[in-house]
């Protein structure tokens, strides 16, 4: 009876284990099914000025994990929310540059309570965002997309940056093409591949 006890709690923790294990996704970026579109909800952003004039009412969040360069969660009330910088694309894991793009993150905003501008979500159910964090030195809030630019650790996604008005596309316009002038970043590498092109090659 003892033995038939064990054997039964046995496969009732192999079964938990098996479920579990399901259930469970991976943190990072992660792929689109095959054969299926990928369906970007975004909603059209203020334009610089504008934003200024309701910057206190943007939510305050922590910032908990930095998933990769352009991915970070964050706790928002009681919930855990993943955001996706909006507009830019940095480096992957495996590929040049992706961890010294994720390292870059975490020194502008790795623990530290930020502002978030929502932008909708995008094909994998993560939140658009375009992240602010304060800057003591400059006594205002930086606008960490755009920083990360200028850094040279992302390249401008304008293929999707239509919701933003043209004058948040023109400074990002910009900011990518001085870094690249300057050879700021990955720019100063042999061979800067975009990571879209980089994961379709993967594919």
């Amino acid at each position: 009876m003892e033995h038939l006890i064990v054997l039964i709690l046995l496969l009732v923790f192999i079964l938990v284990s098996l479920s579990r294990r399901k259930s469970t996704k991976p943190i990072g970026r992660q792929s689109a099914p095959k054969n299926r579109q990928r369906v970007e909800l975004r909603k059209k952003a203020l334009s610089s000025v504008s934003i200024r004039q309701v910057f206190d009412e943007l939510p305050q969040m922590k910032v908990l994990e930095i998933v990769d360069g352009d991915t970070v969660i964050v706790s928002k009330g009681w919930n855990e929310l993943k955001i996706r910088l909006d507009s830019i694309d940095c480096p992957e894991a495996g590929q040049d540059w992706g961890n010294t793009a994720k390292y870059g993150l975490i020194k502008l905003i790795g623990g530290k309570k930020v502002r978030v501008e929502e932008h909708g979500l995008d094909g994998y159910g993560r939140t658009l965002g375009t992240i602010y964090v304060w800057h003591s030195q400059k006594n205002e809030w930086l606008n960490v997309n755009e920083r990360m630019v200028t850094l040279g650790h992302a390249w401008v996604m304008r293929k999707y940056y239509g919701h933003l008005p043209k004058d948040r596309q023109n400074k990002l316009n910009s900011l990518e093409r001085w870094a690249k002038s300057r050879k700021v970043g990955l720019w100063k590498t042999s061979n800067p591949i975009p990571p879209w092109k980089w994961r379709n090659e993967l594919e």
